[in-house]
């Protein structure tokens, strides 16, 4: 019998209680939620292996955006804290998915699953 590992969602962006927030959503999903340094690269993506990465904005996700052009050979699914007047900006960007505000543990859940999703042809 195999134990179960707890897999890593990668955090992008400081804000301390989202970031809790987050935190709390990601135990009750069985998930362990890992702040990413300010200056992360894609070595430190690798390591980490996270099943996804969450951006705690779109203007984080911008300010990224060489580490997110290189995260697409990785294929690890990307997420960012949005409203939904930012969705379009958000996939724009390179989000795979929206978490709407007001944050919601279903929204998180959902989130990750259409982040998670087979992409369609």
């Amino acid at each position: 019998m195999e134990l179960k590992t707890r897999q890593t969602i990668l955090l992008m962006g400081s804000d301390a209680s989202l970031g809790y927030l987050l935190g709390r959503f990601a135990e009750q999903g069985e998930y362990q939620l890992t702040i990413a340094p300010e200056k992360v690269s894609i070595l430190d993506v690798t390591v980490a292996n996270p099943a996804a990465i969450i951006f705690l904005s779109t203007d984080v996700l911008d300010k990224a955006q060489a580490l997110v052009t290189e995260l697409t050979s990785l294929e690890v699914p990307i997420i960012v804290c949005s409203s939904v007047t930012d969705q379009a900006k958000a996939r724009e960007l390179g989000a795979d998915a929206c978490l709407l505000h007001p944050i919601t543990y279903e929204g998180f859940q959902d989130a990750l699953a259409l982040a998670n999703a087979p992409k369609r042809v």
